[in-house]
């Protein structure tokens, strides 16, 4: 049996602008960019060729993927835009990258990263529910590094302060390879 066809087009990835300290964090970023370029889906990123963001970007372009950097012109101290054969949209700040990256994505996936990456992924998840927009989301993991933000959601729910309806539209996965899967499935549920 063949496997349907994807109906997504473009897919954010939120990640770190390091690599951290673990190789598998590389691993999965590359995994993830290659996978997303074999799928003929637009990678859109934070527009940096630093850290796990420039990863990602560059697994994608090694690929022949087209890849979509949305980068907040004068903001960083150093410039970290990245140089590779990239479409590079610039903006003027930091929330109007996250909205541009909302807007141009069909679903989104955030790798482990840090307070960048959790503001994205929270905001994502708020507009979501405050229906603004229905972007599913699909936190790729490593160990267990999502498991608290997982935890802390759950537990929002249990003390009736978060509606469980926001499950419908967030998953974690392990596998670089099953992101598009699961994401058509997300979007699936909303229909």
């Amino acid at each position: 049996m063949v496997a349907a066809q994807s109906q997504l087009t473009a897919v954010a990835v939120f990640c770190a602008s390091s690599t951290g300290d673990r190789p598998e964090l590389i691993s999965l970023a590359r995994d993830l960019g290659e996978h997303l370029a074999s799928q003929n889906i637009t990678t859109i990123f934070g527009g940096s060729d630093a850290g796990l963001m420039g990863v990602v970007a560059d697994a994608a372009l090694s690929r022949g993927g087209h890849v979509i950097g949305v980068y907040p012109e004068n903001t960083f101290s150093r410039d970290v835009r990245h140089r590779g054969d990239i479409e590079l949209r610039l903006v003027s700040s930091m929330h109007e990258r996250k909205s541009a990256m909302f807007e141009l994505a069909d679903a989104a996936v955030a790798l482990p990263g840090g307070l960048g990456t959790l503001d994205e992924v929270v905001e994502l998840l708020l507009w979501t529910r405050l229906g603004i927009h229905q972007v599913p989301l699909v936190l790729l993991d490593v160990a267990t590094f999502w498991n608290n933000f997982i935890a802390f959601l759950d537990d929002a729910v249990s003390y009736g302060l978060l509606n469980a309806d926001f499950r419908n539209s967030l998953e974690r996965v392990t596998d670089a390879s099953l992101v598009i899967e699961v994401l058509d499935q997300l979007t699936k549920r909303r229909t």
